[in-house]
């Protein structure tokens, strides 16, 4: 911080300038000002203001401003000295006093001048602290609108100095669409598929090696490399935009309007350099994909394809468990739901598979199989069996048709609908797919929208730029400024709150997180993909942030770590070697890949084990009256237990 007296002497001549250079009408009572200023010097000499009051800390500046304007104004050598020498040096003291230790050391010389020059006098009537923000602000906007391009796509300088082509493959579901695109990738010398899900680049992987083609698969939890490979099978968020290929394919393309991964395909769109670039997606995508290719001047060309098999949405609602078939889909939206709803069919003597978001991606895939060898009859699932998943289902019933989004619980939208409905009737096993709802309200909801046309995606999600990670200022700062600053459409900032809590927590031990202060260390730190609502999670993580640099390897996690019971403490346990992998990976650090394999493939027995047996205790039952819930009530009390 800049020395007391520098900042008492940036006051005085704040309200001395402001004096002359405003005018305002003569009281009757001028004379009346210098018993004002005694009594407000005998008030202030003895405040000691709360951090929080800063309400009155104005009202303290805008008194002095006014009595300053009549010692000025009439050159009252007396008045003027009390100004200077007991009324400022009493306001800086209580500003200071208003603010932390890391909010005092920001007040530099550099910080007065800027006030000077940008926020002139306007410390007469605001607090220290609420000017240094408002100027910190005003400085970060102005380097950050110097510092990145105002178009997204001048980011990538490689991609740009290339001639690419995109071939366009867009359908709905069940068209093959991402077939064609994966059979020009198998002659690639070196290609990459970037997809949204860890499931589809394995099975991508796989395909690829069932022919005889070398290939390897890098996502987030694990890297399977192969020698000499042709073909790199990856989740889309780990393409480096450095690596040059001949072909890619990028699948999924309409998740680029989401908020929290969609950057990720933007990015991948304007910076992959490769020569040939298949593009997959539904048609509500096709405006704003070829608005980013139009702003890199590359080629394109456009195929379309049409559904391979029919769909057909049933008239009759359909009835829990007596309408149950071999083939079904069963779809909820909520881990819970989707036990309970295995639990009762499992009592009627029907073996389902779930799926869920926070299953692992190996134990979806063995449920997945099972469902497709008819070891079970049908599957339960929540919308994760919309994306990308190659399941022989024949009917999609949707038991539930609202969803929590994060923020409230709200109907389902025409692309989530027509997304999971899609599903149905897998090209090669049936010719024809069947959609249902249970309840004749669901049905009719289902009815009306699931064909209806996608409306047209008009946004994409932009990502943060690394480049600001060179700047002075504290990351979160950066980071909420540069969410501040308006885009050109169609672009849309990237959600940050997540990294925001992660930076609140690390920012609370930063004396105690080695690298707290570089950016760089920092970011990918907050950048871990993390369950952020499980505190176990959370907890290791800060560790991991605390000790990464105590030595070669991190601490291998432990089952004991986990708060939870049954299968959530293991679900819980495989993220955090998950955890473990990331962090090690992204920081740098020794990793102990055989244990880890180990005890991945542990867990996941013990998951599947969980999965196995019983499910009858998943049954949600009123924790008042014990009465069994009705199918797909979300509440946890039924309705005769509530109105009592």
């Amino acid at each position: 911080m800049i020395q007391k007296e520098k900042i008492i002497q940036f006051y005085y001549s704040q309200y001395s300038e402001s004096a002359k250079k405003f005018k305002k009408k003569y009281s009757n009572k001028q004379g009346s000002y210098e018993k004002r200023m005694i009594t407000l010097r005998k008030i202030m000499k003895h405040t000691h203001l709360s951090k929080t009051n800063q309400v009155r800390l104005e009202d303290y500046h805008r008194q002095i401003r006014n009595l300053s304007y009549y010692a000025f104004r009439q050159n009252n050598p007396v008045a003027m000295m009390q100004v200077r020498q007991v009324l400022i040096p009493e306001l800086v003291r209580m500003d200071l006093e208003a603010m932390n230790p890391e909010e005092q050391e920001l007040i530099t010389a550099k910080l007065l001048e800027g006030l000077r020059t940008e926020l002139p006098y306007e410390i007469c009537k605001r607090t220290l602290k609420d000017l240094s923000r408002t100027y910190l602000e005003l400085d970060v906007r102005k380097q950050i609108i110097s510092m990145v391009p105002a178009n997204p796509e001048l980011e990538f300088p490689g991609a740009l100095q290339m001639q690419r082509k995109f071939i366009l493959h867009v359908g709905p579901t069940n068209c093959g669409k991402t077939f064609h695109a994966l059979e020009r990738l198998k002659t690639a010398e070196n290609g990459i598929y970037l997809g949204p899900l860890r499931l589809l680049a394995l099975e991508v992987y796989e395909k690829m090696k069932e022919e005889g083609i070398p290939c390897t698969m890098l996502t987030g939890e694990e890297c399977i490399a192969e020698q000499d490979s042709r073909i790199t099978s990856s989740t889309i968020e780990m393409l480096d935009i450095d690596q040059r290929y001949d072909i890619a394919v990028i699948d999924e393309a309409q998740m680029i309007a989401s908020s929290d991964r969609g950057h990720s395909w933007t990015r991948a769109i304007l910076g992959v350099q490769a020569s040939e670039i298949h593009v997959c997606m539904s048609p509500s995508a096709l405006k704003v994909v070829l608005h980013l290719i139009e702003l890199t001047g590359d080629t394109w060309e456009l195929n379309r394809y049409e559904r391979k098999t029919a769909l057909v949405c049933e008239d009759t609602p359909f009835s829990f468990p007596e309408d149950v078939k071999e083939g079904d889909a069963l779809i909820l939206f909520t881990k819970r739901a989707v036990l309970d709803l295995a639990g009762r069919l499992e009592k009627e003597g029907v073996k389902a598979s779930v799926i869920y978001g926070s299953l692992p991606p190996e134990i979806r895939r063995r449920q997945i199989h099972q469902f497709a060898q008819k070891e079970n009859r049908v599957v339960v699932s929540t919308d994760a069996i919309g994306m990308g998943l190659n399941l022989p289902v024949r009917r999609i019933v949707f038991i539930q048709t609202e969803k929590f989004d994060g923020t409230s619980v709200r109907a389902l939208h025409i692309p989530e609908i027509r997304q999971i409905a899609g599903r149905a009737g897998r090209f090669g096993m049936y010719d024809t797919g069947y959609i249902n709802a249970m309840g004749e309200t669901n049905l009719g909801f289902i009815q009306k929208n699931v064909f209806e046309e996608e409306p047209e995606i008009t946004s994409v999600s932009l990502g943060f730029p690394r480049v600001l990670l060179d700047m002075n200022e504290p990351l979160d700062v950066i980071l909420k400024i540069w969410k501040s600053v308006e885009t050109s459409e169609p672009f849309e900032k990237i959600s940050i709150e997540e990294i925001l809590f992660l930076y609140d927590r690390a920012y609370k031990d930063r004396k105690e997180i080695d690298g707290f202060e570089d950016k760089h260390t920092l970011y990918r730190m907050l950048t871990c993909s993390i369950d952020i609502k499980n505190k176990d999670i959370v907890a290791l993580w800060l560790y991991y942030c605390k000790t990464y640099s105590a030595d070669v390897a991190l601490t291998f996690p432990a089952l004991d770590m986990c708060s939870g019971v049954g299968l959530v403490k293991y679900e819980t346990y495989y993220k955090l070697l998950d955890l473990y992998h990331q962090f090690s990976t992204r920081l740098g650090k020794n990793m102990d890949g055989a244990r880890l394999e180990a005890a991945r493939e542990k867990t996941e027995e013990n998951i599947m084990r969980y999965l196995a047996k019983d499910k009858k205790d998943y049954i949600r039952k009123c924790r008042y009256c014990g009465k069994t819930l009705p199918v797909g009530y979300e509440r946890r009390i039924c309705n005769r237990c509530r109105l009592l």
